[in-house]
């Protein structure tokens, strides 16, 4: 069996392995995410409300303030019952009250348990914190004997409407007490209107103020601190108080105060119902196990897992089957690649899947069958220039052997001619290969591109005038830039040679030195015989002359222009060419500037 096949085989075996670990994944995700939405549906509102959220929060507070209000009108929470059952309606909560000794006095839903957390205790007669002052005053709903009955507010309702009709436009604000007292509030300058009869306490009023401005003196003489004369309802003309407000005469600091507010508990006793517990849960469900569910839950799970498997492997069958295909074709490229098949592509195309490993390997495999042409190319190439000299050399020396062709001074001459061509296309394969693999060795110093240029462009003149060319020199004062000069030379001398080389008798060499952008910019142009548009992108490619015709037999090894790209990618620069066939070329180094400092 081939090795493609063994490995195509190999392949085939892979596919279920590659489905069966898809699948097990995906089933431990179904099961995952199944399991914990249930999982979270099932306990999350319990939780939810057991870590006081904000609304759950508010309907918690609700409760307590109706249940405390309820309290102050009541001396037990015997009759709680339909008050509470109300209350859960409206708020959607489970309230349970629970005695001093643990026997549940209310229930609205007796089955579900009553866990500690969500037990608070309820204290009628807790002071509390004005939101505005911060000073401790009792809930609004504790009245105690100041709770007035029902003929004594129709009385007072009769006062305040009368009150209220006087004043007209000077009315600022109404109200009603949790005792049942009306409060009519009028403007500085209003009239009474009767509003002092309205103020003056009712003889029940009355006992419960003597009652409490006794009970105050009594803690006030405990505390050796000055007496009170009488305790009276704050109720002035500009009183706006929303809730039974009372106060000391005369005033006598923080230990009336503190006094005052104890005699009231004090008082309260007697007409408050006492101090509970109340539970506070989610009224549809108690506390549950992590996996509590029922077994109709069960059975919507198990169906639930089968349709996400059927999901699945439907969208296995989409998504890895694509895949499959794209990396056996893949992998089928790469075994013909590496059995030595160098035209061996994969074929896919953008929409296909592994589409940028596919192009990544088709370029792959153009650019190592490009190199190696141009390899082949570049030994045939190597092994043409060097049979040419050494051909000669052979017939020469046998011509002499038998005695015929040349005198020995004219051999000599002519087989060290052939060895120095040998040795520069040596030399210069040398020189490119050190350049190419970056070990070439490059001494950087500052120096004078102009001057380089002026020097070399003097050296040429002579070899110019003899072969009836013009040369001209354009360059500013200096061109300072850090670079190595000798390959600098080496650069233009390959291409002032090779514009002088193909310009004929009467033509005309250009070299042009400028500063643009940054960077030192030296163009040679010629007007010679020009390049093809064809042979233009291969003019820096190794031992390439173009046309026979255009080379000049024994000047050049066909290196000097890859020589010159080398060496200025090299130097971090930079050579482009431009050429019209029949017209000219021009040659243009980029080397980076030296900054100023």
């Amino acid at each position: 069996m081939s090795r493609s096949r063994r490995t195509g085989a190999a392949g085939a075996r892979r596919v279920p392995r590659l489905l069966a670990r898809y699948l097990a994944a995906g089933v431990l995700l179904v099961i995952a995410s199944a399991g914990g939405t249930i999982w979270l549906a099932e306990t999350s509102e319990y939780r939810y409300d057991e870590q006081a959220s904000g609304a759950a929060l508010m309907r918690d507070e609700q409760v307590i303030d109706e249940l405390t209000n309820w309290a102050g009108s009541h001396t037990d929470w015997s009759t709680v019952g339909p008050t509470l059952l109300l209350l859960s309606n409206e708020t959607g909560r489970r309230i349970a009250v629970i005695d001093a000794a643990g026997t549940v006095i209310a229930d609205t839903a007796p089955e579900l348990p009553r866990p500690a957390s969500s037990t608070r205790l309820l204290d009628p007669l807790e002071p509390l914190s004005d939101p505005v002052t911060l000073e401790p005053q009792l809930h609004e709903g504790i009245t105690g004997p100041f709770l007035l009955d029902q003929a004594q507010r129709d009385q007072l309702t009769g006062q305040a409407s009368a009150v209220v009709e006087c004043l007209g436009d000077a009315l600022v604000d109404t109200t009603v007490w949790a005792s049942g007292r009306p409060v009519v509030v009028g403007g500085e300058d209003a009239p009474d209107c009767g509003r002092a009869a309205l103020n003056t306490p009712l003889p029940s009023e009355r006992t419960a103020l003597d009652e409490l401005r006794d009970r105050t003196n009594a803690c006030l003489l405990a505390a050796d601190a000055p007496l009170v004369t009488d305790v009276e309802l704050a109720l002035p003309p500009s009183n706006d108080s929303a809730r039974l407000a009372l106060r000391a005469v005369p005033a006598s600091g923080d230990t009336a105060d503190e006094c005052l507010l104890q005699a009231r508990i004090d008082q309260s006793e007697a007409t408050t119902a006492p101090a509970v517990h109340v539970v506070l849960t989610d009224e549809r469900r108690g506390p549950r196990g992590p996996l509590d569910a029922s077994p109709g839950s069960i059975a919507r799970f198990g169906v639930f897992i089968v349709v996400l498997l059927a999901l699945l492997s439907a969208a296995a069958a989409l998504i890895i089957g694509p895949t499959l295909r794209s990396a056996r074709r893949l992998e089928t490229a790469v075994d013909r690649f590496s059995a030595g098949d160098r035209d061996a592509r994969t074929g896919l195309h953008a929409r296909d899947d592994l589409a940028g490993i596919g192009a990544a390997f088709d370029r792959m495999s153009s650019e190592i069958a490009g190199h190696e042409a141009s390899r082949r190319r570049l030994l045939g190439d190597i092994a043409h220039e060097l049979r040419s000299p050494l051909t000669n050399i052979r017939g020469w020396v046998e011509a002499a052997d038998d005695g015929l062709g040349l005198d020995h001074a004219a051999l000599r001459r002519l087989v060290l001619d052939e060895a120095s061509r040998m040795e520069r296309i040596t030399g210069d394969l040398q020189l490119l290969a050190l350049a190419e693999s970056g070990d070439l060795a490059l001494e950087r110093t500052r120096c004078d591109a102009a001057a380089a240029v002026q020097e070399l462009a003097e050296a040429y003149r002579a070899r110019a005038a003899t072969a009836g060319v013009e040369l001209n020199v354009t360059t500013p004062e200096q061109l300072p830039l850090t670079t190595d000069p000798a390959r600098l030379r080496q650069i233009l001398d390959n291409l002032l040679s090779n514009a002088l080389r193909h310009t004929p008798s009467g033509g005309r060499v250009d070299v042009e030195a400028a500063t643009a952008d940054g960077t030192v910019r030296i163009a040679v142009i010629d007007t010679g015989t020009g390049i093809a548009p064809a042979d233009l992108p291969r003019v820096f490619d190794r031992l390439w002359r173009g046309e026979p015709s255009r080379a000049r037999a024994g000047q050049s090894t066909g290196l000097g222009l890859s020589i010159a790209r080398s060496l200025a990618e090299a130097l971090g620069g930079t050579i482009q060419t431009w050429s019209t066939l029949g017209e000219g070329s021009r040659f243009e180094v980029s080397l980076p500037a030296l900054r100023p400092q």
